[in-house]
């Protein structure tokens, strides 16, 4: 079950959240699992981890939870806002119940989304893709694997805000 959410924040909020998180975070590199070897090919991104602004926090919580009528109870301490290099694919499932992906900033295009496979991580084929458009919300199982869409624009990046939700009631 995927559900989509356009126009997740209203418009003076929501330009407001664009300015705060272009200008007043610092994000810090990622690199896939538990990887030892830092370069191109397990670069995530950068991140501004959640557990370090509150108010931002709970302003995504608080709106989650109203847009997709649920409760969260539990969230993963990983939450936070990224910045994307959109280079290649990189398949993955959260450690989590479900996820919310809201699409904060960057160019709208379909090149520039999040895609879902259907199958494993050893053997998989693509099977839904979101189109990347600012102010949209998705909802998804954890467990679903997915990941950015790679897009041949070089250099394009793209902002986002992940809530991995380890307990929620609907």
């Amino acid at each position: 079950m995927i559900k989509i959410v356009d126009n997740f924040f209203e418009d003076i909020l929501f330009k407001n959240i664009q300015n705060h998180i272009t200008t007043k975070l610092f994000f810090k590199p990622r690199y896939i699992g538990n990887t030892t070897e830092k370069n191109q090919d397990t670069y995530y991104g950068s991140r501004f981890e959640f557990k370090h602004d509150n108010k931002l926090l709970d302003t995504f919580k608080n709106q989650a939870e109203k847009k997709f009528n649920i409760k969260i109870k539990k969230l993963h301490d990983d939450c936070g806002i990224d910045i994307r290099n959109l280079d290649h694919f990189k398949p993955h499932t959260d450690k989590a119940k479900m996820n919310v992906l809201v699409m904060l900033k960057g160019p709208t295009a379909v090149t520039n989304g999040t895609v879902f496979y259907h199958g494993d991580i050893n053997n998989f084929d693509l099977d839904i893709h979101v189109g990347f458009r600012e102010n949209r919300a998705i909802l998804f199982p954890s467990n679903w694997l997915h990941s950015n869409h790679a897009s041949n624009v070089p250099n394009l990046k793209r902002y986002t805000a992940s809530l991995f939700i380890k307990d929620y009631e609907e």
